[in-house]
């Protein structure tokens, strides 16, 4: 079975042999708290993510107007965007963070295979207000969770560290990431299963997570999916292929957010 993991992984590290990373226009702003936003919820926390190409559904938005895109999903409720910055899987591109980062006055989250600190530095300087590090490709370089999140944070970013399993979820409560996002999805596999959120979530104290605000990741399609997450205590949830697919995004937003 071909491990997508490491495709993602090696694509990332080509990409910041080749200069991808390096920004030549840089954005000022005032950050945004991402990890705020969730404890000021009001109704569901909602991260609507802008993502023109999914691994295992193919093309999502074959046209896609990012400003036009980021103004909707925002209107509709979401309390913070993730844009795609990684383009060989999912045609996201780094430039989209600084055309949306003028538009919008909610948190952005760069969504991208960070496993260096040249990523985050372009993060920073592209618009970004939080990066997402995911534990298992940090892994399978023996890369220091706690390196780059001291990065990460020197650079004014917070930190949505991704885990998948139990191990993972403990090693990251007793990290300083902000936000610990459990993804359904396993991405060595590409397989998802909404029971992860709960079944984690089941499997360990709430003490433990030490205050850390938790999302849920993946496979959300529907009002039921967040009703039924919901129940396991979540404080938000990151969504992109079914807000990508609806015929009116910001429409699907605000029903997610009633939900």
């Amino acid at each position: 079975m071909t491990d997508f993991l490491d495709k993602l992984i090696s694509d990332a590290e080509q990409r910041i042999q080749h200069d991808y990373y390096n920004v030549t226009t840089k954005i000022n702003h005032q950050q945004i708290s991402l990890s705020q936003a969730l404890k000021n919820k009001i109704r569901n926390a909602i991260v609507a993510e802008i993502k023109p190409k999914s691994p295992s559904r193919g093309i999502l938005r074959a046209t896609l107007d990012p400003i036009d895109t980021a103004i909707r999903l925002a209107r509709g409720g979401a309390i913070g965007l993730s844009v795609l910055t990684e383009p060989d899987n999912f045609a996201g591109t780094l430039e989209r963070l600084p055309q949306i980062r003028s538009w919008v006055n909610i948190p952005l989250l760069m969504k991208d295979v960070i496993v260096d600190e040249k990523q985050i530095t372009a993060g920073r300087e592209s618009g970004a207000d939080c990066i997402l590090l995911m534990l298992s490709a940090l892994s399978k370089r023996n890369i220091e969770s706690a390196d780059l999140i001291e990065k990460a944070h020197d650079s004014l970013l917070e930190v949505l560290l991704e885990v998948h399993d139990l191990d993972e979820l403990t090693l990251a409560t007793e990290t300083e990431a902000d936000i610990i996002g459990i993804n359904n999805r396993n991405m060595t596999s590409l397989e998802i299963d909404l029971d992860t959120t709960p079944k984690l979530l089941g499997s360990i104290a709430a003490k433990q997570l030490r205050g850390k605000q938790v999302i849920s990741e993946s496979g959300i399609e529907t009002v039921d999916d967040v009703q039924r997450l919901k129940r396991s205590q979540v404080d938000g949830f990151l969504v992109g292929s079914s807000i990508m697919l609806a015929r009116d995004p910001e429409s699907k937003v605000r029903e997610l957010v009633h939900a």
